[in-house]
């Protein structure tokens, strides 16, 4: 299917290819404290880098850590590596200033990628998905298809995006109607 991308390019959206994320576990870490305060703590205490600025993302073997808000981070581990992750991080912080749980359960994610994904991202949604809007490497809390979503820009044309789990359905179906709606040059 052919549409218009937003300088007037001609895309084909049916090389846009979509499919979930398995394999990963993910845990949620939460400050008390202030989260500079807490990303040095947890640097110490168990080696866990987590990104201090706003829309960053730290990939770190053996896990990568997503940037939430400035006092918490989603850190996605092999599925083995789930319960030392936790274990470690409760460990370290028994006064529980910094707190840690699974997040595995509540989240389902997709990889979007090809010519043209970030037109079909933008036909659901209102950030801006060009470079200069969302950096390579970096990620944002958003709504597309007004599901709040994280979208993490891999690549130029790779993406990867986690959504409630309740509303991976729905999410999957989206991409599969919006890739295949064509839309007039008025549009």
């Amino acid at each position: 299917m052919n549409t218009l991308d937003a300088a007037g390019m001609m895309l084909d959206l049916t090389q846009i290819e979509s499919c979930a994320v398995d394999g990963y576990a993910h845990v949620l870490i939460v400050s008390a404290v202030d989260g500079t305060e807490a990303a040095a703590a947890l640097n110490e205490t168990c080696t866990i880098t987590v990104p201090t600025e706003p829309g960053t993302v730290c990939d770190e073997a053996p896990y990568i850590a997503f940037w939430l808000s400035p006092r918490s981070w989603l850190l996605r581990v092999e599925q083995d590596g789930e319960a030392a992750m936790l274990a470690a991080i409760r460990k370290g912080f028994p006064d529980r200033r910094v707190h840690v749980t699974p997040y595995s359960d509540a989240l389902h994610w997709f990889e979007l990628s090809g010519p043209g994904s970030a037109a079909l991202l933008a036909r659901g949604g209102f950030v801006t998905l060009s470079v200069d809007g969302l950096a390579v490497g970096c990620m944002k809390r958003t709504l597309i298809a007004d599901v709040p979503v994280l979208i993490w820009r891999q690549a130029q044309a790779d993406w990867s995006l986690a959504v409630e789990r309740s509303r991976a359905g729905y999410m999957a179906g989206w991409f599969a109607n919006a890739r295949s709606y064509r839309l007039s040059p008025e549009d």
